[in-house]
C-alpha cells in the first residue's frame, strides 16, 4: 500500500484547491520530506485530509470522546464537536479531500470525501457528505452506499482506521498512547491491530462446545437410567401366556369366520330379494311412462301433416304477387341509382360555389390589410423621416460611440485604481514601522540569548564530564563488588564463623597458611555501611551528570533559540526590503495609470466631437452619459427597424397589384357556378319524386317485404315440418320397443322372486342349527363378547414383550452413544481448562501476551538505534509495560517516571514497532509521522533522524511534521504551509 497522493479545497485554514503529488519530483525522489511551517498554518490538516479521504474519519476528530458537546454552525445548527465536517472552512460553499494510492492488487485507486453546504451558499445547512472511489487504471468508478465503499477502501489498503494510524500515520498528541495505556485499552488496541479478535472467538466457541458436549452427555446418561426391564422369570411367563393365548384367539376367530358366513348368507339373500322388488316397481313405472309418450307422439305427428298441407295452399296462393314486387323492385334500384348520381352532382356544385366565395372574401380581407399597413408604414417613415441620416450612417456613429465609451471606462477604471494604490501605499507605511520596530525588539532578545548562551558555556566548561562518567563508572563497580561479596558472605555462614575465629599469625585450619588477607573483622562489619556510602555517592554523582544533561538541554534550547530569532531577524530585513520596493511599485503604478487617464480624456473628447456632427447637435450626450449601452442599443434598435419598415413598404406596395387581380377572376367566375347549382336541383327533385312514388306502391306489397325472403321463409317452414315429422316417427318407433322390454323385464323379476323366497328359508335355518350348538358348547358365552376380551390380553403380552426388546436394544445402541459423548465432552473439557472463558477473555489474554511480546521485540530493535539506555519489557502475566534502565544496572523503572524527551524516544520506538507489527503481512511504504520532536536535545534528534533515514532504506517514504529547525534545515525536500493572513494559507513543494 502507498499514498501516491493527497488533494483537497477548503480545509480549515487552507483556502481554495491544494495538491501534494508523490510522483512527481522533488517529492518522488525524495525518499524523506518534512511538512513545515508555523504553529496553527496547517500542517496537520494535509493529514485530516488523507484519513478523511480514505476512512470519512480523522485522528484530531476522533479524540473529542465528549459526544454530548455540541457547537453552533454558522446557520446556528448545533453539531457534535467530533463531526469531521467542522472541517470545512468557514466562508466556503464546499469542500472536499481526495487520496489517490496503490492498492494491494496493483490497481491504483482515487478516494474522495465531499461535503458541501443547502443550495451552495456560504450560511446554508451543512449537507452529509459524499464518498466515491474510482479506478485510475480501469478509469471506473466503484458503486455502492458510502459504507460499502469505505468496507472495499478498507479492503484495497489492508488496513482499518486504527490500524492505518498505527502503521501509515503516526498521528499527533499519539505518541504515547499505548505506552501508558492501561491494560484494557492496550488490550483493545492489540486486537484491533493484530486481529486477535479471532482468539476471543475461539476461545468463547470452547466454552460454548464444552457446555454443549457435557449436557450431551448428561442427557444420554439420563435416557439411559429411564428405561426400565424386567426381569428373566416375567419375560418367560409373558412368552407362555402368549401363546396360550394365541391358540384360544385362532379357534375363535374361526368360528367367528363360520357365523359370519352364515350370517352374510341370509342378509345377501334378504337384500337380494328387497333390490328386486324395487327393480320390479321401477320396471312398472318405466312401463307406464313409455306408453304415455308413445300416444303423445303419435297426436303431435298427425297435427304436423295437417300443417304441411295448409302451409303448401297458402304459398300457391302468393305466387302472383310475388313476381308483380320483383319488378318493382327492379324499377326501384334503377330510380335509387339516379337519386344518388344527382345527390353527388349537386353536392359537388355547391362545394366548388363555396369555394369561390370563401376564396374571394378572402382576397378582398388581404387587399384591405395590406393598404392599412401600407398607410401605416407611410406614417411611421413621415415621423421619423428627420432621423433618417442617423439609420443611414450607423456605422461609424456607433464606432465614434464604443471609441468613447471605452476612453470613458478607462478612465474611470485610472481613477479607481489610483484610489487603491494610494491605500496600499498607506497601509505599507503601517507594516514598515510596525516591521522596523519588531526587528528592534528581536535584536535586543538576539543580544540578551547571546549571552545567556556565553554565561551557560562558561558554567559547563567548569564541569569535566568525562571525569564524571570515570567516576560514576567507578564507584558502580565497586559497589556491585561489595554486594557480591555480602552475598557470598550471606550465602556461607560457617565461612563466616570460620574467619572470626582467624588470627594473625595462626595457621588456618583449612590451607595451614598464616596470612589472612581476605577480610578483616572490621572490614566485614562495616561492610553495609560502605555499600550504604557508595550508593549515596552514585546517587550524587548521578544527580550531577543529570545536571550537566539538563544545562546541555538548556544550551541546546538557547541555541535553537537564537538561531530562530536570527531567521526572524533575517525575516523582518527581507519583509522591510519587499514593503520598500512594494512602495516603489505603487508610486510607479500611480504615475502610469494618471497617464492613461489623461490619454483617456483626450480620446473621449475627440469622439464626442466627431459623434454630435453626425448627429447635429449635442443634444444626445445627456441620454447617452447615463447609460452608454442603452443609447446604443436604441440607436441600433432604430436603424434596424428603419430598414426593416422601408422593405416591408416596397413589397406591400409589389402585392398589391396581384391582390387586386386574383379579386376580379374570382368575381367572374361565380355566375356560371350559380346556374350550374340550379340545374342539379332540378334535376336531383325530379328523381327523388318518382323514388317516392314507387316506394309507395311497392310497401302494399307482401306487407313491403322482399320477394327473396318470402320466399325463403316459406322453404325454411317447409322444411322444419318434414323434421319434425321424421323425429316424431323415430320417438314412437322407440317408445314402442321400450314397452315390449320392460314387460319381459317384469316377468322376470316375478320368477326371481319366487326363488330368492325360497333360498331365505334354507339359509335362516342353517343359521339357528349353528347357534344352538355354540351355546351348548359354550355355556351361553357371547362370541363377540369372548373375542376382543381374548385379543386385547394377546395384544398386551405381546406389547410387553416388544417393548423389552425395544429397551434392550435401545439400551445397546445408547451405550455407544454414551461413550462416544464422554470422550467427546473429556476433550472439550481439557481444552475449556486451557483456553475457554465465556467472555473469550482467557485465550484473547494468551494471544495477546504472546503478540505483545513480538511487538516489543520490534520495539527494542527500533530503541536499540534511539537509545542504548532503555529497553522495553512486559511486566509479568499482565500487559504491562516497564523499561529497563541499563545505566542504573539494569534497574526496572515505571514508563510514567520517564521525562519527556525519554516518554518521545520509548513512544517512538514502540509507534515503529506498532507500525512494523500491523504492516507484516502487506508492504506499507509511506510513513507519516506528527510532531513531537521538539522535546528531544540535539544528539538525541540527531539518533532519531538516523533511525528515521534507515527506515527510508527499508523502501518506505517518510514524511515528518516538526517545528524543529535543526531537523527541517537537515531534510532538503519540504512541503511548506506558508500563512497569507486572515487565517488563510497555502502550500507549496520545495
Amino acid at each position: 500500500m502507498k499514498i501516491l497522493a493527497i488533494r483537497g479545497r477548503n480545509l480549515a485554514s487552507l483556502e481554495g484547491d491544494f495538491d501534494v503529488d508523490f510522483t512527481a519530483d522533488p517529492l518522488l525522489s525524495a525518499g524523506i520530506f518534512a511538512i513545515s511551517g508555523p504553529t496553527g498554518a496547517g500542517k496537520s490538516t494535509i493529514l485530516d485530509a488523507m484519513c478523511l479521504a480514505l476512512f470519512a474519519r480523522t485522528p484530531r476528530t476522533d479524540q473529542a470522546k465528549e459526544n454530548n458537546v455540541r457547537l453552533r454552525d454558522v446557520n446556528e445548527e448545533v453539531l457534535p464537536q467530533s463531526d469531521p465536517r467542522f472541517l470545512l472552512r468557514r466562508g466556503t460553499a464546499s469542500g472536499y479531500a481526495e487520496v489517490d494510492f496503490l492498492a494491494l492488487n496493483g490497481h491504483r485507486y482515487r478516494s474522495r470525501w465531499s461535503v458541501g453546504r443547502a443550495r451552495d451558499k456560504e450560511n446554508g445547512r451543512l449537507q452529509s457528505p459524499r464518498v466515491t472511489l474510482y479506478n485510475i487504471d480501469k478509469e471506473e468508478e466503484e458503486q455502492g452506499t458510502r459504507s460499502e465503499l469505505q468496507a472495499r477502501t478498507v479492503e484495497l489498503i489492508g488496513l482499518t482506521f486504527e490500524q492505518f494510524t498505527r502503521s501509515v500515520l503516526l498521528a499527533q498528541n499519539d505518541f504515547s498512547t499505548f505506552l501508558k495505556a492501561e491494560q484494557g485499552e492496550k488490550a483493545s488496541l492489540l486486537e484491533k491491530l493484530t486481529g486477535t479478535e479471532l482468539y476471543s472467538s475461539i476461545s468463547r466457541l470452547i466454552f460454548e462446545k464444552n457446555a454443549v458436549a457435557k449436557e450431551a452427555y448428561d442427557k444420554v446418561q439420563a435416557r439411559i437410567q429411564g428405561i426400565e426391564l424386567l426381569t428373566e422369570e416375567a419375560e418367560q411367563e409373558l412368552q407362555t401366556r402368549l401363546k396360550e393365548s394365541e391358540a384360544v384367539l385362532s379357534a375363535l376367530e374361526k368360528a367367528k369366520a363360520e357365523q359370519q358366513a352364515l350370517q352374510e348368507a341370509v342378509k345377501s339373500t334378504g337384500q337380494q330379494i328387497e333390490s328386486r322388488q324395487v327393480q320390479q316397481k321401477e320396471a312398472a313405472a318405466k312401463l307406464l311412462r313409455a306408453t304415455e309418450l308413445l300416444n303423445t307422439a303419435r297426436k303431435e305427428y298427425e297435427q304436423g301433416i295437417q300443417d304441411e298441407q295448409r302451409s303448401e295452399a297458402d304459398f300457391k296462393a302468393l305466387q302472383q304477387e310475388l313476381q308483380q314486387a320483383r319488378k318493382l323492385d327492379v324499377r326501384l334500384d334503377e330510380v335509387t341509382r339516379s337519386v344518388k348520381e344527382t345527390e353527388t352532382r349537386l353536392r359537388e356544385v355547391l362545394r366548388r360555389q363555396k369555394e369561390g366565395q370563401d376564396k374571394l372574401k378572402a382576397a378582398r380581407t388581404r387587399q384591405q390589410q395590406s393598404l392599412a399597413e401600407i398607410a401605416h408604414l407611410t406614417d411611421w417613415r413621415k415621423r421619423y423621416e428627420r432621423k433618417e441620416s442617423i439609420a443611414e450612417q450607423l456605422s461609424a456613429l456607433l464606432l465614434h460611440l464604443d471609441t468613447a465609451a471605452g476612453a470613458r471606462q478607462a478612465m474611470e477604471k485610472s481613477g479607481k485604481t489610483i484610489e487603491t494604490v494610494k491605500q496600499t501605499a498607506a497601509r505599507l507605511i503601517v507594516q514598515l514601522e510596525t516591521v522596523q520596530r519588531t526587528a528592534g525588539n528581536k535584536q535586543a532578545a538576539l543580544r540578551k540569548t547571546e549571552e545567556d548562551i556565553s554565561k551557560l558555556e562558561q558554567e559547563l566548561k567548569q564541569q569535566d564530564i568525562e571525569f564524571l562518567d570515570k567516576q560514576i563508572e567507578s564507584v558502580r563497580v565497586e559497589r556491585e563488588n561489595l554486594l557480591v561479596e555480602q552475598a557470598r558472605q550471606t550465602a556461607s555462614g560457617d565461612i563466616m564463623e570460620l574467619r572470626k575465629k582467624l588470627q594473625e599469625g595462626s595457621p588456618c585450619p583449612v590451607c595451614g597458611s598464616t596470612e589472612h588477607p581476605t577480610v578483616t573483622h572490621s572490614v566485614a562489619s562495616e561492610m553495609p555501611k560502605l555499600i550504604a556510602a557508595l550508593t549515596l555517592q552514585l546517587q550524587q554523582l548521578a544527580e550531577r551528570k543529570t545536571s550537566y544533561a539538563t544545562g546541555e538541554k538548556q544550551l541546546n534550547q538557547l541555541r535553537r533559540q537564537l538561531l530562530q530569532l536570527h531567521k526572524e531577524l533575517t525575516e523582518a530585513e527581507q519583509s522591510r526590503t519587499d514593503i520598500q520596493g512594494r512602495q516603489k511599485l505603487a508610486e510607479t503604478q500611480i504615475t502610469r495609470e494618471e497617464a492613461i487617464r489623461v490619454e483617456s480624456r483626450e480620446t473621449l473628447e475627440k469622439s464626442l466631437s466627431a459623434a454630435n456632427r453626425l448627429f447635429g447637435n449635442d443634444e444626445w450626450q445627456k441620454a447617452w452619459q447615463q447609460d452608454p449601452d442603452s443609447f446604443r442599443d436604441t440607436l441600433t434598435t432604430f436603424a434596424r427597424q428603419w430598414h426593416e419598415n422601408t422593405e416591408k413598404l416596397q413589397q406591400l406596395q409589389r402585392e398589391q397589384s396581384a391582390l387586386k387581380a386574383e379579386c376580379e377572376s374570382y368575381a367572374s367566375f361565380l355566375p356560371s357556378l350559380t346556374k350550374e347549382v340550379e340545374e342539379a336541383t332540378l334535376r336531383h327533385d325530379k328523381n327523388r319524386s318518382e323514388l317516392t312514388a314507387l316506394q309507395a306502391e311497392r310497401s302494399k306489397l307482401l306487407s313491403g317485404k322482399p320477394a327473396d325472403q318470402v320466399e325463403q321463409d316459406y322453404n325454411r317452414r317447409k322444411e322444419e315440418l318434414k323434421e319434425r315429422l321424421k323425429r316424431l316417427q323415430a320417438v314412437q318407433t322407440e317408445q314402442s320397443g321400450v314397452a315390449d322390454q320392460l314387460r319381459g323385464i317384469s316377468d322376470q323379476i316375478a320368477r326371481d322372486l319366487e326363488k330368492a323366497s325360497e333360498d331365505l328359508l334354507v339359509r335362516q335355518k342353517a343359521l339357528s342349527d349353528w347357534s344352538e350348538s355354540w351355546n351348548r358348547t359354550h355355556e351361553g358365552e357371547v362370541l363377540e363378547l369372548l373375542l376382543p376380551r381374548i385379543t386385547q390380553e394377546k395384544n398386551e403380552y405381546a406389547f410387553r414383550l416388544r417393548t423389552q426388546s425395544e429397551n434392550k436394544r435401545k439400551i445397546a445402541s445408547q451405550q455407544e452413544e454414551l461413550e462416544a459423548c464422554r470422550k467427546q465432552s473429556e476433550r472439550w473439557a481439557k481444552l475449556n481448562d486451557l483456553a475457554g472463558s465465556a467472555d473469550g477473555a482467557k485465550f484473547r489474554r494468551i494471544a495477546q501476551g504472546y503478540t505483545l511480546d513480538v511487538l516489543l521485540s520490534y520495539a527494542n530493535v527500533q530503541l536499540r538505534d534511539l537509545s542504548r539506555r532503555y529497553r522495553l519489557e512486559r511486566v509479568p502475566e499482565t500487559l504491562a509495560l516497564q523499561v529497563i534502565d541499563r545505566d542504573m544496572c539494569d534497574e526496572v523503572r515505571t514508563v510514567h517516571s520517564l521525562s519527556g524527551g525519554e516518554s518521545f524516544l520509548v513512544s517512538l520506538a514502540l509507534a515503529l514497532g506498532l507500525s512494523s507489527l500491523s504492516s507484516n503481512r502487506m508492504k506499507v511504504e509511506s510513513l507519516f509521522i506528527d510532531e513531537g520532536f521538539g522535546s528531544l536535545d540535539a544528539d538525541t534528534l540527531r539518533i532519531a533522524m538516523d533511525a528515521l533515514e534507515s527506515l527510508r532504506t527499508q523502501g518506505r517514504k517518510i514524511g515528518v511534521i516538526s517545528h524543529v529547525q535543526e531537523m527541517t534545515e537537515r531534510i532538503p525536500v519540504q512541503i511548506r504551509v506558508n500563512r497569507a493572513g486572515n487565517g488563510r494559507s497555502y502550500l507549496e513543494v520545495i
